[in-house]
């Protein structure tokens, strides 16, 4: 009797530890917040690649697109219901606002420009070799990702 009680307080302690997985609300500019590594881009895998980090004051972007090194990237965005919009450090526009979504723990971009354009991102923790060997570009001098 004594292995039943235990069983089943160790089976009650593992449900109540646990949270359930809650999506954040559309909209929630908090649930950006974090570095996030893109994984798809229009339903395949990307050829490039692409970080994002979304602090409470502004954006780093870390990307290998266009170069064999990758570039840095950084300004300011803004929220505006479920539409994220931002501009580089040099004053450049990002090509368009984008709709924010999240499903599956997935944070997914769909351009607002041409809405057949979604990138998802997973919750990630950039690599600092990345971050160390990324150059600051200027927005006007490259093609960025957003």
């Amino acid at each position: 009797m004594k292995k039943f009680f235990a069983i089943f307080a160790v089976a009650l302690l593992a449900l109540v530890g646990c949270e359930p997985n809650v999506e954040p609300r559309p909209g929630d500019k908090s649930a950006l917040l974090g570095e996030w590594h893109m994984v798809e881009w229009n339903g395949e895998a990307p050829e490039f690649d692409v970080y994002v980090e979304f602090k409470s004051n502004g954006f780093n972007i870390y990307q290998q697109v266009y170069t064999l090194f990758y570039e840095h990237f950084t300004g300011t965005y803004s929220v505006n219901g479920d539409i994220v919009t931002g501009s580089y450090a040099d004053g450049t526009n990002w090509a368009c606002g984008y709709k924010f979504m999240f499903a599956d723990g997935k944070l997914m971009l769909q351009s607002q420009e041409d809405t057949s354009i979604v990138s998802v991102y997973e919750k990630c923790t950039i690599p600092q070799a990345i971050k160390d060997e990324a150059s600051f570009t200027r927005a006007s001098e490259a093609k960025p990702i957003l």
